[in-house]
């Protein structure tokens, strides 16, 4: 394989290492979220954000080895669909693995996210909820009840309570 072929294949090896590492961490953390553990949560993410800036290194790296082999291959486009009909056989078989585990990779990662988000806004949902039924009604705006007796009523008994204790 050409030595533009081999970086480029380098740098997609990082970018899939990178990719799955980050899959990982958003998978331990679902069940920190729905245990409502936020110090478990708020660390993951951090491990996250270091992941995401390695992964934008990365990506830096693959797009300038892609542009250096579509300049090679006298192509404009850095696109893998433009660089796969200038290699040769072996070289698009090597690539091609690669690509496809990339791809599944960020499939999965955007899945994964997509349900902690939710599990996020559920969660979020649950606490505004138990929140408005534990606020007391602003007494500038509620009405005055008095007693047969003439004295004012005791405020009303507060409505359920709706905490989230388990996601």
């Amino acid at each position: 394989m050409r030595p533009a072929v081999n970086e480029l294949a380098r740098h997609l090896d990082e970018a899939v290492a990178v990719q799955a590492r980050l899959l990982e961490l958003v998978s331990q953390q679902r069940p920190a979220i729905v245990a409502g553990d936020h110090e478990e949560v708020d660390a993951i993410a951090a491990r996250i954000e270091v992941e995401i800036r390695r992964l934008a290194g990365v990506e830096k790296a693959r797009e300038a080895a892609a542009a250096a082999l579509a300049d090679e291959l006298g192509l404009a486009a850095t696109r893998w669909s433009a660089l796969r009909g200038g290699l040769t056989h072996g070289e698009r078989d090597a690539l091609d693995a690669v690509v496809a585990r990339l791809e599944g990779l960020i499939r999965d990662l955007e899945l994964a996210n997509a349900i902690n988000g939710q599990l996020v806004r559920q969660e979020l949902e649950l606490m505004d909820l138990s929140v408005r039924s534990l606020a007391a009604p602003d007494p500038r705006t509620a009405p005055r009840a008095y007693t047969a007796a003439g004295s004012r009523a005791a405020p009303p008994a507060s409505g359920p309570v709706l905490l989230n204790t388990a996601a």
